[in-house]
């Protein structure tokens, strides 16, 4: 039977893991606190008793004790500060809860967030300066956590975290008393100094960074610190006029002494950093590792891989040597139409376990060469062949979920007041599709709501590309366009990575949750695939244009043929953006961070898990 969420929040092992954090936090930020370290003296029994008060459903929080700390400017802030052992719980439930709430909070949100901080901030509003955006808009929201109503949060978690006790729990945890020395009262809005709070504010303010971002207004926020940057004065004052209308629905308002409409050239500081029309500087991006061994790809035509002492040789039709490399350098070999391969690079890519994909010059997946591995295969084939209907629906719910939220995540990055008409009504449009997803019964009902997304989704890349580029919808088979050949060619190679993962991981791919056998494709490849096609390869093709990297004379129609391929200088523009997307290092999940190749394969790992039998395993990756 699947364990539920609450079921694992009870056990030992969640707890002492959430205390290990605790007390690491506490070591970084100075001191163990006193709490703490009394609780540190009996351990073993206090885990215990917490984990036997959630699994008999008697668990109640204690009070929380009003803390007044000084601050410089003789004010002082408030904190209400939990106990120890409501620390250990809270703390627990923010990791079990948070995989299933960060992935919707948006790109406008960087703040309390697994892998963001505030560099990250910092250099989001650096890259807003550097595109253009003179005029800010520096506000922040009065008293923000004291007078926010937990219900916006707490409501919007029933319809994310799929285990009613566990949001029943969180309910409790906002609804505590705080005792102070003018006595004991319900705690208003949500504590500062619970571990909690800060995932809850950011829900709770998903309706302000919707209302800015719909309307075209790059928005940067920090908990209650907000940077919306302009292009114009004007601008950053409709903003404002959004920012107050929205704060007032919701029964809150700025603090006006912090509130300043600037420009860069005035300067302003946000998060500790003092901004001008220059400074600080754009950094390159220091989450793209360089690794060891790269991917090799050949695509001239009657062409030939072999290997000869100890390199790996790409040569033309007439024997010329167009590369050399070692062999301890490749990673994977990908081939794309009629290119050959020796039997003796053959037997060295099985033999080292080095991948060899097949494309079509036309991009189009045909297969993999893999070397045969050992593992519990039998095992897992039954287990997929034994998953129920209602198993594979729920894993393919899933999928599709995944897919259609970096969707909307990505237009949102290229959202702008000069094509917010078009493209926030396509947003919406994803959003309803979303919501849809658990009315589904089918996956062909899946299949469907997917479909519509793909519509309002692809529908909207034409107010974000250049209009020499010509894109009119997605196409392929053969692609029409540039854009078109560049997804399709940059699919194919995802879809070879995915198939290497799925085997890597000991699961047969042609039996899917979502996708079907009767495709004659790997379904089960294409299931892993679909959050992964707005992630990274149209992310990469959606740049590459609107910088102008990919251009119209980076197509060409092949004499006799229809649809269009990409050049070789197309293809030298598009491979080696795609691959420094994959080496962009992330932490998308509380517990996994690593490249965006190394989360491919934990979520092919993640899935198995879910076709074993642990369906709540597989959850969409956090991407902003």
């Amino acid at each position: 039977m699947t364990q539920t969420l609450h079921q694992r929040l009870a056990e030992i092992s969640t707890l002492n893991a959430a205390w290990l954090e605790l007390v690491a936090k506490d070591a970084a930020d100075g001191a163990i606190s006193a709490g703490l370290a009394a609780f540190a003296e009996n351990l073993k029994e206090n885990l215990q008793e917490i984990a036997t008060s959630l699994t008999d459903g008697t668990f109640e929080p204690d009070d929380l004790v009003e803390v007044r700390i000084p601050k410089d400017d003789g004010s002082k802030r408030v904190l209400q500060i939990p106990t120890a052992r409501d620390r250990v719980v809270e703390r627990a439930l923010l990791d079990l809860i948070t995989p299933w709430v960060d992935p919707i909070l948006g790109a406008a949100a960087f703040g309390f967030r697994p892998g963001l901080g505030v560099v990250d901030a910092v250099q989001a509003v650096v890259r807003l300066r550097e595109e253009g955006y003179n005029w800010v808009l520096r506000t922040d929201i009065k008293d923000c956590f004291p007078t926010l109503d937990p219900t916006q949060a707490t409501g919007a978690l029933r319809s994310l975290v799929p285990d009613a006790a566990v949001v029943a729990l969180v309910v409790k945890f906002t609804q505590r008393c705080v005792r102070s020395s003018k006595g004991r009262a319900v705690a208003p809005g949500l504590p500062q100094g619970s571990p909690l709070s800060p995932l809850l504010c950011n829900l709770a303010l998903l309706p302000l960074d919707g209302a800015l971002t719909s309307k075209g207004h790059p928005t940067i926020r920090y908990a209650d610190d907000l940077v919306i940057a302009a292009r114009s004065k004007q601008a950053a004052e409709q903003a404002l006029m959004i920012v107050r209308d929205t704060l007032e629905r919701m029964t809150m308002t700025i603090a006006e002494e912090k509130t300043e409409v600037m420009s860069f050239d005035d300067g302003f500081c946000f998060l500790g950093e003092d901004f001008g029309n220059r400074y600080p500087p754009e950094l390159a991006d220091h989450r793209v590792t360089t690794p060891e061994r790269r991917i090799l790809y050949a695509a001239r035509q009657g062409g030939r891989v072999r290997v000869k002492s100890g390199r790996v040789i790409v040569e033309s039709e007439d024997a010329v040597e167009l590369l050399s490399v070692p062999q301890s350098q490749v990673s994977r070999i990908v081939c794309f139409g009629a290119v050959g391969l020796s039997a003796g690079a053959r037997a060295w890519a099985m033999g080292t376990d080095v991948p060899v994909t097949f494309a079509s010059r036309r991009g189009s997946y045909q297969g993999q060469l893999l070397a045969a591995t050992g593992g519990p295969r039998v095992a897992r084939l039954k287990a997929q062949l034994a998953m129920t209907e209602a198993a594979a629906l729920g894993i393919a719910r899933r999928i599709v979920e995944a897919k259609l939220v970096k969707q909307a995540v990505l237009l949102r990055h290229f959202l702008r007041e000069d094509n917010a008409r078009t493209v926030s009504p396509s947003i919406a449009q994803i959003e309803a599709m979303v919501a849809m997803l658990g009315q589904a019964t089918t996956t062909m009902e899946l299949m469907g709501l997917e479909g519509a997304a793909a519509n309002a989704y692809f529908g909207a890349w034409r107010a974000l590309l250049p209009e020499e580029l010509a894109f009119s919808g997605r196409n392929r088979q053969p692609p029409l366009d540039v854009v078109n050949a560049a997804l399709s060619l940059g699919y194919t190679i995802l879809q070879g990575e995915c198939a290497t993962a799925v085997v890597a991981t000991g699961l047969e791919p042609a039996i899917g949750c979502l996708h079907t056998e009767s495709r004659n494709q790997p379904a089960l490849v294409l299931d892993l695939m679909e959050e992964f096609r707005p992630l990274i390869v149209d992310q990469v093709v959606l740049q590459l244009a609107r910088s102008h990297a990919l251009r119209p004379e980076h197509g060409e129609t092949p004499k006799g043929k229809t649809g269009v391929l990409l050049t070789r200088a197309g293809k030298e523009a598009l491979l080696p953006a795609y691959e420094r997307r994959m080496l962009t290092h992330a932490r998308s999940l509380p517990d996994f961070s690593g490249t965006w190749r190394r989360h491919l394969y934990r979520q092919a790992q993640q899935l198995r898990a879910a076709i074993e039998g642990d369906e709540l395993a597989f959850t969409g990756l956090s991407w902003r």
